[in-house]
Order: C-alpha cells, then sequence, then structure tokens
C-alpha cells in the first residue's frame, strides 16, 4: 500500500490520536475550551453597554445586555474554575511524582512516532521540518506585532476584565468609557494571546518530532547502502 503524503494535517492526526498519559487531567480538555470562549463573549457584552453610553442615551436594553453578558460570563467561566480547582486539589501531594510519569510517558510515545515518521525520505523531513520552524517563527512576529508581549502575561489581562465587571456589578453603566474600553480590549487580546500561543506550541512540537524522526532514520542501518558499497568493492550480491 502507497505510503500517505508527509503533511501537517497527518502529523496533526498522529498527535491526536497519542494516549495522553497518567497526568492527562493537567493538560485542557477540549470542552473547556468553548465555555472560556463563551465567559470571555459575556465579560464583553457586560461592559459594552457602559462604553455605549458614551454614545447612545440610556436605556432599558443597556441594562439587559450588561445582566445577560454577567450572567453568560459566570457561565461560561465557572466549568473551568471548578475543574482547575479539583485539579489542583487532586494533584498537590503528588504533583512531582505525576508530572515525572507523565514526562516518561510522552518520551516513549514521541520516539514510537517519530519511529514511524523515519519511514519518510530524509529530505520530505527535511522540508517539513523548515516549514514547521518557519511557521513558528513568523506567527510569533506577527501576534509580537499584534499584541507585543500580552501573551507572557497569561491570565492577567483576562483576570483584569473580570475584577472590572465583578467590582461593579450592581451597576455597569456606571463604568467609566475608559475603563470599559480597557477591559473589553484586555479579553480581546487575552483570547487571541491564547489561540495564538496555542498554535505555536503545536508547530514547535511538529518541528520537535521532525527533528527525532531525523534522528531515528540516521540511527537506523541502511541496508541498501551496504549493500551497494559491497557491490562495489567486487564482493558477491547474493
Amino acid at each position: 500500500m502507497d505510503q500517505a503524503p508527509l503533511t501537517f494535517a497527518l502529523l496533526d492526526a498522529h498527535i491526536e490520536a497519542m494516549p495522553e498519559g497518567p497526568v492527562a487531567t493537567l493538560n485542557t480538555p477540549q470542552w473547556i475550551r468553548p465555555w472560556t470562549l463563551i465567559g470571555v463573549v459575556g465579560a464583553v457584552l457586560g461592559l459594552l453597554p457602559s462604553l455605549l453610553i458614551q454614545w447612545f442615551a440610556p436605556a432599558q436594553w443597556m441594562v439587559w445586555m450588561s445582566k445577560a453578558g454577567l450572567i453568560v460570563m459566570v457561565i461560561g467561566f465557572a466549568p473551568g474554575f471548578v475543574r482547575n480547582v479539583f485539579v489542583l486539589w487532586s494533584e498537590f501531594r503528588t504533583h512531582r511524582q505525576g508530572l515525572i510519569a507523565q514526562v516518561d510517558h510522552d518520551v516513549g510515545e514521541f520516539r514510537a512516532l517519530a519511529t514511524r515518521l523515519a519511514a519518510y525520505p530524509k529530505g520530505e523531513l527535511e522540508a517539513q521540518a523548515r516549514a514547521a520552524r518557519m511557521a513558528y517563527d513568523r506567527l510569533g512576529s506577527r501576534l509580537i506585532m499584534l499584541i507585543g508581549g500580552v501573551e507572557r502575561l497569561g491570565l492577567l489581562p483576562l483576570l483584569l476584565s473580570l475584577f472590572v465587571v465583578l467590582r461593579n456589578w450592581r451597576d455597569l453603566l456606571a463604568l467609566p468609557g475608559w475603563m470599559s474600553f480597557f477591559a473589553i480590549m484586555a479579553a480581546i487580546l487575552w483570547v487571541i494571546g491564547w489561540v495564538g500561543a496555542e498554535f505555536r506550541r503545536r508547530l514547535q512540537f511538529y518541528g520537535y518530532l521532525l527533528d527525532e524522526a531525523l534522528i531515528v532514520r540516521s540511527e537506523q542501518p541502511s541496508t541498501a547502502s551496504g549493500l551497494t558499497t559491497h557491490r562495489e568493492t567486487g564482493g558477491p550480491a547474493n
């Protein structure tokens, strides 16, 4: 059977199929991400009326939007918050042993995947590795140009937005416009930085696996090369 072309889609499918390991609870599950985005949308909705009031006359719909945004924000962030508290509590005592076990598991899984990738031609592996590194650097440059170093602040921009909303939850329309603007932008920039950082991590992972595949390929004995050398020396070819 013909070998499937070495594409990043194929590589990503192999990565997603890998077992998560003994400390999989430390990885953010896929179902948490939509809820987190819902929470961010709720924070933006809750703050938006206090910004719109600078240009429009106060209206009852603004109050409803603020209250709805606050409710959506709490509902969106609640699952991730509860899960994180549970994970921190359950992993607190054995976090070191668990992390070591996870690293050992990952090394074995990465090596096994790299061994399968080593079946591809060397030139193809090198080209894909260069492409992954180029995409990693380009995405980093774009993120720096767009949001600066905000991705290094971690959850701070999001916590700032939450603080502004929760501190003034009784009357969100009374917030100063400049404070609402910066709180909304902080939440939006956090989402951009989060998505960009996640994709950069995956690109870095692509490059690592391809480099490992090249190392595995160089360690494997080349029967064809040995046969060619033997023929050139005049020995029997059988």
